[in-house]
């Protein structure tokens, strides 16, 4: 119990961490017992960034292609108001010098029996559509995961990544699936 107690801490710290664009290093806050997929990902949010007003918007995408404003308490709820098997989501999306683009997702789950999918593509918005440009995807059978990576991209455009995310429970039937965006522009 204290295990995972803990796990969900580490989880909403980290969280915290991406929403509000802390400096850290991505190692110093990835909890060890996140299942490894034998990868390493490294974030480095200690370069100084190009884009000097934070004009993140998040999103929350429908099947029809539509799309609402959702705003922080939206992705982090008051106990089983939004999801019944996502417990937060947090997502972040900067550029540093030289048109680096990082992003991260992550997501806990209100269960230890669940497992996750996240599908993160980071995608620019040029002649009027969405053009995927990257896409990554992270798979854990962890209560919490990230999805992270960096593409480099050219200045005055609009980038997001759009992040879905799939729950599964113990039997590997699809419980839960949202699909949420993160959309800034890199001037």
């Amino acid at each position: 119990m204290k295990r995972k107690y803990l796990k969900r801490c580490l989880c909403l710290l980290l969280t915290f961490v991406l929403l509000f664009s802390v400096t850290v290093s991505a190692d110093d806050t990835t909890p060890e017992d996140f299942e490894d997929d034998n990868t390493t990902t490294t974030i480095d949010f200690s370069e100084p960034s190009d884009t000097t007003i934070d004009d993140t918007v998040w999103t929350r995408e429908y099947d029809d292609g539509t799309e609402e404003i959702v705003t922080y308490e939206d992705l982090n709820p008051s106990p089983y108001l939004r999801w019944n098997a996502i417990s937060t989501v947090g997502m972040s999306l900067d550029f540093k010098t030289g048109g680096k683009a990082v992003f991260a997702t992550t997501v806990t789950t209100r269960s230890t029996s669940y497992s996750m999918k996240i599908v993160t593509k980071l995608q620019s918005y040029r002649s009027g559509t969405w053009k995927t440009l990257y896409t990554k995807t992270k798979t854990s059978s962890s209560t919490g995961a990230m999805n992270s990576g960096s593409y480099y991209v050219t200045k005055g455009y609009k980038y997001r990544t759009r992040n879905t995310i799939t729950i599964y429970n113990s039997s590997g039937k699809v419980i839960e699936t949202d699909t949420l965006n993160c959309t800034r522009t890199y001037n």
